[in-house]
């Protein structure tokens, strides 16, 4: 059965999890469910540069959750996939930081809403805004693990960002032909 699973990790804001679900079920035309089943973060972090490995986060992912041996789970099915969503600063060895991060055409996927909050760059707390942010870069990650790549097209949702501003200029959906490869995407699925 198709599904997109939330697996919120750490001391993620719950709230901003469940105000997921609406929008990723409509988009994705996809049950989405939340999972309570809470991981040990602390593996992930990388001391010297005060943030968690998202590429490393993402592997444990995949072992424990959608690997063969985990399919007792019964979410190892290859329609299914996972976004874990955390509060954390997430980085890859090549890149100063990250928004987030998924295996192409892959399961598996992550996202943090760390620096999609206005306080990180001196300005009031704006929650509607801190919820669009991770909405957009929750259906671009779960873009990625449905095999969309980045979007040349600035208003489409997958389109790349590189700073909080770029994701301020894109919408939460996918441009035309985006939508048509993933439509196609989901006839093969």
């Amino acid at each position: 059965m198709s599904r997109i699973l939330l697996l919120p990790l750490g001391n993620t804001d719950r709230e901003l999890v469940q105000g997921l679900c609406f929008p990723l079920k409509e988009t994705f035309k996809t049950p989405v469910e939340i999972l309570e089943e809470p991981i040990e973060l602390e593996g992930f972090y990388d001391e010297a540069r005060s943030q968690y490995n998202s590429t490393a986060i993402l592997l444990h992912l995949k072992h424990a959750y959608l690997s063969p041996a985990s399919s007792e789970r019964e979410i190892s099915h290859v329609s299914t996939k996972l976004l874990a969503v955390l509060g954390y600063d997430l980085f890859i060895p090549i890149l100063t930081y990250v928004f987030g991060e998924a295996e192409l055409g892959g399961q598996a996927a992550v996202v943090s809403y760390y620096r999609l909050k206005n306080e990180r760059y001196g300005l009031p707390p704006d929650p509607a805004l801190l919820s669009d942010r991770l909405q957009k870069e929750a259906h671009h990650e779960l873009g990625h693990a449905y095999g969309l790549v980045h979007c040349s097209i600035q208003d489409c949702v997958m389109h790349t960002s590189t700073y909080v501003e770029d994701i301020d200029l894109k919408s939460a959906t996918f441009c035309g032909r985006c939508g048509e490869e993933l439509t196609k995407k989901f006839q093969c699925l």
